[in-house]
């Protein structure tokens, strides 16, 4: 999932508009290293995610609100 997409849904669900700064990436337009690889996990474990991105979202903000109480730029 390209991270633009990860920004829109956020803005949606916490109803902001983002402060967005775009960097340049290399030419095959991935990122130099990252973690987010879940295949050893799967295999060795059977662990399958049970929900999506944008559902897992979603019930994180919800929690975060309900925790932390919605804080948006004009509360500070």
């Amino acid at each position: 999932m390209p991270v633009a997409d990860l920004v829109t849904i956020l803005v949606k669900l916490l109803k902001v508009k983002a402060k967005q700064r775009v960097m340049k990436l290399p030419r095959n337009g991935d990122v130099p290293f990252t973690h987010a690889n879940i295949s050893l996990v799967q295999r060795e474990f059977g662990y399958k995610p049970m929900r999506n991105l944008q559902t897992g979202l979603k019930k994180f903000v919800r929690w975060y609100e309900k925790y932390y109480g919605s804080k948006k730029k004009s509360d500070h």
